[in-house]
């Protein structure tokens, strides 16, 4: 059975008592349907959503209409939050991909427990500096790698995924189209036939 308190202690490994007996006290397990909208783009976002089970994706509307990825969420105890700062006005919408167990928490409760907590401050700095080292990670990849080595990369840094979202989800957040995310899926399917070694050999020409 899912405990709040074990998720502060061992998920986030927070160890003062009185801020993991308020966030315990004050959050909430969410169970969303696939499909739902948490979060709109322009929108203040007001609860944080802590990943227990589940997939989320953040997301972008460009000028034209065409819907472009820009972020997934899926491990445990990951928080999907439109804006660094958690004040202004979110970046990007957030839906679910899946049907989730999320736990809430009110944005203003964090910014208050980050004045009187070093512990809290301390982080949401750390859980600040994954979030952009994986958004440079991510950005430098689509900027100079070739479309194989994305999907490599992806392989490698969201596992499991491939089988949990749609192609054209993934194909958007890897910077190419879903025709060419089938071709790369496949090519890399026969290589696999010829055995791992094989596999290792089409890395190490495209890395």
């Amino acid at each position: 059975m899912f405990s709040a308190r074990m998720f502060f202690e061992k998920g986030l490994c927070l160890s003062e008592e009185h801020i993991i007996t308020r966030l315990a006290d004050e959050s909430k397990i969410k169970m969303v349907k696939k499909g739902r909208l948490l979060v709109e783009e322009g929108e203040i976002q007001s609860l944080l959503f802590f990943m227990i089970e589940g997939v989320v994706r953040g997301y972008v509307i460009k000028a034209d209409g065409q819907d472009i990825t820009d972020c997934f969420v899926y491990k445990y105890g990951d928080v999907a939050v439109g804006i660094n700062g958690l004040t202004g006005p979110s970046r990007i919408n957030i839906e679910t991909m899946s049907d989730c167990k999320l736990l809430v928490l009110p944005a203003s409760l964090i910014l208050s427990l980050m004045e009187e907590s070093q512990e809290v401050l301390q982080l949401y700095n750390k859980l600040l500096l994954i979030g952009l080292d994986r958004h440079w990670q991510e950005k430098i990849n689509l900027l100079s790698c070739s479309a194989m080595q994305r999907y490599l990369w992806f392989l490698e840094n969201y596992p499991n995924l491939i089988d949990l979202v749609g192609n054209k989800y993934i194909a958007s957040f890897l910077g190419m189209t879903p025709a060419t995310l089938s071709r790369l899926r496949r090519r890399l399917r026969e290589m696999e036939g010829f055995g791992i070694r094989a596999l290792d050999r089409v890395k190490s020409i495209y890395f």
